[in-house]
């Protein structure tokens, strides 16, 4: 599925994005999107039809990214795209109750999520020289006005008081917030996840006390350079293997060959967002349906069923999808811990592979019983996507 991404278009030269929007339309573009341009004088005279006359027709949804726009020209706008075939993945009620409203402060960081995720962080456009540094709590907080609104692409606006204590001052919708002062990686990581969201794949997967957050390119970029993601490590910093698959994944995306939830993920804790590890896959199925699944784990994390959750987890959702028939992993053969995991978590030993003991997913009954959050021992488990 390619999504589409309506920008605003360029006055000047009808059909081209505008070019204070070309870093978005670029983001876009090596995200696997597409991009259209819209007239938004025309869309705010109430001339819908004529505002989206350049946006090709088909069904792919779309992720409106432009100018603020009333309830109604809004409305206008979805109905004008629905001529064409097109849906708006922000639904005009959706839009009308993520409305922006003024803060009662001046506020320090905006923050954007996408599905409930914090995807990105950036210094408020009113503010740009402040360091947006929000608190796990802070983030928290936010989450739960994020779910009131019901939206799926929604900006918090937050700021510290005297005593460092952070708040949201104000919920908005995602599609028309101003992306302030971004670094082309920021704007990345950004069409990143709204790309891989609009085509119906996950940033997160929660199961209890796990969340499984999807590492983009970008993010995985940041982890082979050295970097913890935005990520708090329970070991300070993120295992070897993890590195490792993020590093390949980089040279997947770089190849084309990446494909959206077919990644990298960080393996955290629900509670406090801390991450334990990595899990993910090689890369995306092959023509045969065939995708194998890696992981491992931050040493204090291990003996308490971290990675048995995580991988139980992954595969379920791999499973369920229609393009996967066989889901595979491979052991070194002294990894006894990992086997152990992998038979408790759905897999059962199918013989070797290139000297390795080889699994392949039967379905969460074909596991051991183990209950989630079982201890148990782990091994490394190697790359997250080896």
């Amino acid at each position: 599925m390619t999504i589409l991404f309506l920008l605003p278009g360029d006055p000047s030269r009808p059909g081209h994005v505008d070019p204070g929007h070309e870093r978005e339309a670029r983001a876009a573009r090596a995200a696997g999107a597409q991009v259209a341009a819209t007239d938004h004088e025309a869309l705010c005279a109430g001339e819908s039809a004529r505002a989206v006359s350049g946006v090709p027709a088909g069904p792919e949804p779309v992720w409106y990214r432009g100018g603020p726009l009333t309830a109604t020209q809004y409305a206008g706008l979805a109905a004008a795209l629905a001529d064409r075939g097109r849906t708006l993945l922000t639904g005009p009620e959706e839009y009308r109750s993520a409305r922006e409203t003024p803060p009662d402060a001046t506020p320090s960081a905006r923050v954007w999520w996408v599905d409930g995720v914090p995807v990105l962080t950036t210094a408020h456009a009113d503010a740009p020289d402040a360091a947006p540094r929000p608190t796990t709590a802070a983030l928290a907080e936010a989450a739960k006005e994020v779910g009131k609104s019901g939206n799926r692409f929604v900006t918090t606006d937050l700021a510290p008081d005297a005593a460092g204590t952070w708040r949201t001052l104000a919920v908005g919708d995602g599609q028309t917030g101003g992306l302030g002062p971004v670094t082309d990686a920021e704007t990345a990581r950004l069409f990143e996840a709204l790309t891989a969201a609009g085509s119906g794949f996950p940033l997160a997967l929660t199961a209890g006390r796990l969340t499984l957050r999807a590492l983009p390119p970008t993010e995985c970029a940041r982890l082979a350079d050295g970097g913890t993601a935005g990520l708090d490590w329970v070991d300070g910093a993120p295992p070897e293997g993890t590195v490792a698959g993020a590093g390949i994944m980089v040279q997947l995306a770089a190849a084309g060959l990446y494909r959206p939830g077919w990644g990298t993920y960080a393996i955290t804790r629900t509670e406090d967002g801390v991450a334990l590890g990595g899990i993910g896959f090689h890369g995306p199925p092959d023509e045969t349906g065939t995708a194998e699944l890696g992981y491992d784990l931050s040493p204090s994390a291990r003996g308490a069923g971290w990675a048995t959750d995580a991988v139980r987890l992954l595969a379920s959702w791999a499973a369920s999808r229609p393009e996967i028939r066989t889901l595979r992993a491979t052991t070194e053969p002294a990894n006894l811990p990992s086997q152990r995991v992998l038979l408790r978590a759905g897999f059962a030993h199918t013989g070797e592979k290139e000297g390795m003991p080889a699994f392949e997913y039967a379905g969460n009954d074909a596991g051991s019983g183990a209950a989630a959050g079982t201890a148990e021992p782990v091994g490394e488990g190697g790359p997250a996507t080896p």
